[in-house]
């Protein structure tokens, strides 16, 4: 008997030193993050900065970031399978196109004028409609959704100016296929011209559109100011990246410890994020001068007035799960 009981103790003793081996020693995990965006874009140095906060607080994860993955259309369904073999990423750093596809009636966080800047957009965010926009995400596209990172205001790219709403008259303007956008410039006159993120150049240097519109680092980052001469400061959109989660991946893949690893070094990339393209935008924009554009700055209240219909027009049919006005009170 005693041999029975000194031998339980010596097993029971053996698997509790292995448990806490384990808790000590948790295996290694590798966590992929990949953006439709190209390597000098925020979005693609917000995924690298998330790379070294994330193993700066976990010596057990590795992090691989691949940019220019697919584009802003494809990458949202070929991140989203369960099986991390089918799926490209378990992270994804993107544009607003998930709330098109999976919140359309919340497609006013990335509509043209509705937000004022950044910091109106974190109220909002961080808000009730936010809240309500976040949990859609998971239901509906299998997402879980962080804290956005700032991009900078968009702007129109030309070969002539752009100064009064007079001038997008028969503009052959590339847009992403966003309704909500083309809803809104097509009511100015563009003819819009549907093409990737990673067509605008191609589509720009061979006559398929003459204009673009972004920010100032995507702008820079495909070398947009070597088939266009002018960029016009219409500062019509806070853009905004998105951080984003495979639903499967972060809540069934990850241990809760691993879980508040992974959103502390995203909150901390957002950060950075924002705070680096707060303080570059001017920079970029004398990089663009020097690189030959000429700088418009329009009748920017006069380009929102003429929008204000359309707009109107999308809170009362698209998105309504609030008004203009509510947004505006936060």
């Amino acid at each position: 008997m005693k041999r029975q009981i000194k031998a339980l103790a010596l097993t029971l003793a053996a698997a509790f030193g292995t448990s806490v081996a384990q808790a000590g020693n948790p295996a290694p995990v590798t966590v992929r993050v990949v953006t439709p965006f190209a390597t000098g874009h925020i979005l693609a140095d917000t995924a690298l900065q998330f790379k070294q906060e994330l193993e700066k607080r976990a010596k057990h994860i590795t992090v691989t970031v691949q940019t220019g993955v697919l584009n802003e259309q494809t990458i949202n369904p070929a991140m989203q399978s369960c099986n991390p073999a089918e799926r490209v990423g378990d992270i994804m750093l993107t544009g607003g196109q998930p709330i098109q596809d999976y919140a359309p009636e919340y497609f006013f966080f990335n509509g043209p004028y509705v937000i004022r800047d950044f910091h109106h957009l974190q109220e909002v965010w961080e808000g009730k409609l936010g809240d309500k926009l976040v949990k859609i995400l998971e239901t509906n596209g299998k997402y879980v959704a962080f804290d956005p990172v700032y991009r900078g205001f968009r702007q129109f790219t030309s070969n002539k100016p752009i100064n009064t709403p007079a001038d997008f008259a028969g503009l052959k303007l590339r847009l992403p296929p966003t309704p909500d956008w083309i809803a809104v410039w097509s009511s100015l006159g563009v003819a819009p011209v549907q093409v990737p993120l990673t067509g605008i150049y191609a589509a720009l240097q061979n006559g398929t559109a003459e204009a673009s519109e972004g920010d100032l680092t995507q702008i820079q980052s495909l070398k947009l100011y070597e088939v266009q001469s002018h960029l016009t400061l219409t500062n019509h959109l806070v853009g905004f990246g998105m951080q984003m989660a495979n639903a499967c991946f972060f809540r069934n893949e990850l241990s809760k410890s691993d879980q508040s690893k992974v959103r502390a070094a995203l909150k901390k990339a957002a950060q950075w994020g924002t705070r680096t393209i707060q303080q570059r935008e001017s920079t970029l924009l004398s990089q663009l001068q020097a690189a030959g554009m000429t700088v418009v700055t329009p009748d920017a209240a006069a380009i929102r007035t003429a929008a204000e219909p359309a707009i109107n027009n999308l809170f009362a049919t698209k998105w309504t799960v609030t008004t203009w006005k509510k947004v505006l009170d936060e």
